[in-house]
């Protein structure tokens, strides 16, 4: 049996937090961002208890110790870069934020996977000093994104590879993560070694555990790797398949993987030691806070926003110039009506769902968002009353058991207002379907005890606060 291991004076690990999110990646990111967005500024030691009140709030944290929680805490802010902090005050960062607000999971990946680095602030000082001495400079996305590439440029046909793959030929190799073997040939490397059948070797001296003598399981060593990988399936660049997940291309987001491929970013300020004599803690400590406020210097990138399919749109189109011309004689509808992919879906919902019950479609509008009249879309309700629908999105890769979404101030104020004509419409989109869970009169259902509301408007609803029912959509 063949063998392939990495020369020694090549190996070099590449780490990163890893938070225990278990299986609950999605939902745990959802609720932590939800949880910090709405908190104000606040001296470093009270933000943190303050956060930690909340997080005892997650499934089974109520039983955790605290120094569970403060672990939860610092990796997941660390990793995923939810908090600033400008001179000892900490606050929500634009990660936090963008999340809570739009709950678009693949977005939210897809930020985050454009500026993960190593070296990066993400890992304690003392890891980015030996990262740099090293001569680390590496970029897992875009890196693995153009791997896939050459792979079937080089094959004439997709591309896949195995966290184990990517870990032996690259992740692990300072050829590699240092620049100076490319994509092309740790492409034609994977291929070879299948070729040849190679096992690959796992008893790197660097991995021993001193103390035990023990080498890591393979599973401990690829994950790093897979993280990112996993990742980068969040993020739908890549899709996987098989048990020992072979992942490949995402060809259907190709907008977002040309955008990763064409936009080279790079977080500068550590350059400055790589011909260093030394290097302290203190000094890449000091670092932190600009690391942070780089991870949250990328927004409105249009190729990470949700977008619907180019059927979805054509049919969209054709149902709206349908009513609009029968009720407003022939008058066109302009285009930035699908600017919200949200929106725009439950807009189409609400044309078929009064289809046949109502000649007054013309009063079903999308309200323009500087208006900031406390809801998205007009509608109507069957037979005569009009209905305000506030639109909330989760758009993720599983079916998740999130029940929580933010209102703003002018929103909660609204609903006060307009009472049972105010609806709340909760679209939940994964790779199982569309469903939305219809509140109406939200201010009802939490004097009723059918939904709790915290001080941040943050809602958390039941299935006592309203019903699901299956997004209407227009058949090809």
């Amino acid at each position: 049996m063949k063998t392939y291991r990495i020369p020694d004076e090549y190996f070099f690990r590449l780490h990163h937090v890893r938070p225990r999110f278990k299986n609950d990646v999605e939902e745990v990111l959802l609720y932590v961002a939800t949880s910090i967005s709405e908190m104000t500024v606040l001296p470093e030691k009270e933000f943190n208890n303050e956060l930690n009140k909340v997080l005892f709030g997650f499934k089974k944290n109520a039983t955790s110790t605290q120094k569970t929680i403060d672990n939860w805490r610092t990796e997941i802010s660390a990793l995923f870069g939810f908090i600033q902090e400008t001179n000892g005050f900490l606050q929500p960062s634009l990660m936090a934020k963008r999340l809570a607000n739009n709950q678009y999971l693949d977005e939210f990946f897809n930020y985050f996977l454009f500026s993960f680095q190593y070296p990066g602030g993400h890992i304690v000082n003392y890891n980015v000093i030996k990262q740099i001495e090293a001569g680390v400079r590496f970029k897992p996305c875009q890196f693995i994104l153009n791997l896939l590439i050459e792979g079937e440029k080089l094959t004439g046909k997709p591309f896949s590879i195995t966290a184990e793959e990517l870990t032996q030929c690259a992740y692990f190799d300072l050829r590699v993560t240092t620049g100076k073997r490319q994509a092309k040939e740790v492409a034609k490397l994977i291929l070879k070694n299948r070729t040849d059948k190679v096992e690959y070797e796992y008893d790197y001296e660097a991995l021993k555990n001193e103390r035990t003598g023990e080498f890591p399981s393979k599973g401990d060593t690829n994950r790093y790797a897979g993280d990112i990988l996993d990742y980068m399936v969040l993020a739908n660049l890549l899709q996987h398949k098989g048990t020992g997940y072979y992942y490949y291309l995402n060809v259907e987001n190709k907008e977002a993987i040309n955008f990763h491929l064409q936009n080279d970013v790079w977080f500068d300020e550590y350059d400055k030691f790589y011909n260093a004599d030394s290097i302290t803690n203190p000094e890449i400590g000091a670092l932190e806070e600009v690391w942070f406020d780089y991870v949250n210097s990328f927004d409105n990138i249009e190729a990470f926003a949700p977008h619907l399919e180019e059927q979805e749109v054509e049919n969209i189109s054709a149902l709206i110039q349908e009513y609009y011309s029968r009720m407003k004689e022939d008058r066109k509808v302009p285009t930035k009506i699908f600017g919200d992919y949200g929106e725009t879906l439950i807009l189409a919902h609400e044309y078929l769902r009064t289809k046949d019950g109502s000649n007054r479609q013309h009063l079903i509008n999308k309200i323009p968002t500087p208006l900031g009249v406390g809801y998205d879309l007009q509608s109507i309700e069957i037979p005569k009353n009009k209905r305000y629908i506030e639109v909330k999105t989760t758009k993720s890769r599983k079916a998740l058991n999130n029940n929580r979404f933010k209102l703003t101030p002018n929103e909660w104020d609204t609903a006060e207002t307009l009472g049972d004509n105010y609806f709340v419409y909760y679209l939940v989109i994964n790779d199982e379907g569309k469903n939305i869970f219809i509140i109406q009169n939200p201010i009802k259902q939490f004097n009723s005890g059918n939904l709790k509301v915290d001080k941040n408007l943050v809602v958390e609803f039941s299935n006592k606060s309203g019903q699901w029912q299956k997004l209407l959509e227009i058949a090809n």
